[in-house]
């Protein structure tokens, strides 16, 4: 394994996905500002899911056919400069529209860069995937961060860091302004490989679309349990149980942080002890976290209990990626574009849906329960995955 260009390529990950896992902080702080309500925000998240779960398969056929490595830098830059335009816009449809900008990107850096952290991983793909993913997961600690730095400030004595209100979300657009030029400078020397690599698949693999089928229900029904977490933890927190806005968004770091480790600890598992058992194991040990989650009432609880939630959402990601790139091997990116990104952008589709049972049920805690069928129709898939052929 090449842990240079592996580890290149999850900070790309990174520079992308902070903008989706600071969009959960940003809203409270545009909820505030601009009157938004509970369904509102659930549009918003699904505005940067809607438009990646319909381009990312698109681009992954693409990429499988013809390599295109600036496809890397592209999509971090889009992604940026999306998202920081949110925080400068007062009206929900223009929000929207950036959000959407910034979803594009993401469905464009996804798919290749799955690929690439498959070619270079080598025998390795559990951990190669899984440091991969820490850049994504990673970008649910620093997403969170860069928000409360950028738009609230850190005061230092008589002295405030950063706290630039909603304009503050320039930031990201920074971010992926330089992170996309230091990839387009060094993804060029790559590209010759990479072409070699993804013709000689696409030639010798074997596509099992029915397994692929099982394995997104599975993808589908986790995800949608994970973003609805991801989206709502910080207002949950705020109305659920009264505490600031700023508090809402330390659980939503702390989850996170739980999220990084168990990505990691998943990757080494599912290299020892096989993918499929660690995507049934962690699907059995969430269903019933999440069964409880909308019952507790005291927040110290309430966190205690995200952390084995944090686990079974998490720590299974790689496998299941790896696994979706052996059952399609003829075709690496379009799976990577399925199981990283639409699979993630369908399970932010559910956000308004739960938005919308938190208006009409009278609050978060209520909605909550309708994670619980999905994390039992999760379990399903997971005990109908099978093991990939052999090329």
């Amino acid at each position: 394994m090449d842990y240079k260009k592996i580890s290149l390529i999850s900070l790309g990950h990174m520079s992308t996905d902070i903008n989706a896992h600071a969009l959960p902080a940003l809203l409270p702080y545009l909820a505030a500002a601009h009157g938004f309500d509970y369904q509102t925000c659930g549009l918003l998240a699904f505005a940067y899911a809607a438009v990646a779960s319909l381009v990312q398969p698109v681009l992954g056929l693409i990429a499988d056919r013809v390599a295109k490595g600036w496809f890397i830098p592209l999509g971090i830059l889009m992604a940026g400069l999306g998202f920081s335009f949110s925080g400068y816009f007062s009206s929900a449809f223009a929000i929207f529209l950036a959000l959407m900008v910034a979803g594009v990107g993401a469905a464009v850096f996804h798919p290749e860069g799955a690929r690439y952290a498959n070619l270079v991983s080598g025998n390795k793909k559990g951990m190669g995937l899984s440091i991969f993913a820490v850049g994504g997961s990673g970008a649910m600690v620093v997403g969170p961060l860069l928000v409360m730095l950028a738009v609230v400030g850190l005061p230092l004595g008589g002295f405030t860091l950063g706290g630039f209100g909603l304009h503050g979300t320039a930031v990201f657009g920074l971010i992926g302004a330089a992170m996309s030029a230091l990839l387009f400078w060094r993804i060029n020397a790559w590209k010759l490989d990479s072409s070699r690599a993804a013709k000689k698949a696409a030639e010798s693999g074997h596509n099992d679309w029915n397994a692929f089928a099982v394995l997104m229900g599975c993808m589908l029904t986790r995800t949608s349990v994970g973003v609805a977490f991801g989206t709502y933890l910080p207002l949950y927190w705020e109305r659920v149980f009264q505490q600031s806005a700023e508090v809402g968004n330390m659980v939503l770091v702390f989850y996170s942080v739980v999220g990084v480790a168990s990505n990691l600890m998943g990757g080494e598992c599912g290299d020892r002890w096989g993918f499929r058992r660690v995507a049934r194991t962690t699907a059995m040990l969430t269903l019933p976290c999440v069964a409880l989650f909308p019952f507790v009432s005291d927040p110290w609880l309430a966190a205690a209990l995200l952390v084995p939630i944090a686990v079974g959402i998490f720590a299974p990601y790689s496998s299941l990626v790896v696994l979706g790139q052996r059952y399609l091997s003829r075709n690496v990116a379009f799976a990577s574009g399925m199981t990283l990104g639409v699979a993630i952008s369908v399970g932010g589709m559910f956000a308004p849906a739960l938005g919308w049972a938190a208006d009409l049920w009278g609050g978060l805690a209520p909605a909550m329960h309708l994670l619980t069928p999905l994390a039992a129709v999760c379990v399903l898939f997971a005990c109908l995955l099978k093991e990939p052929e052999a090329n």
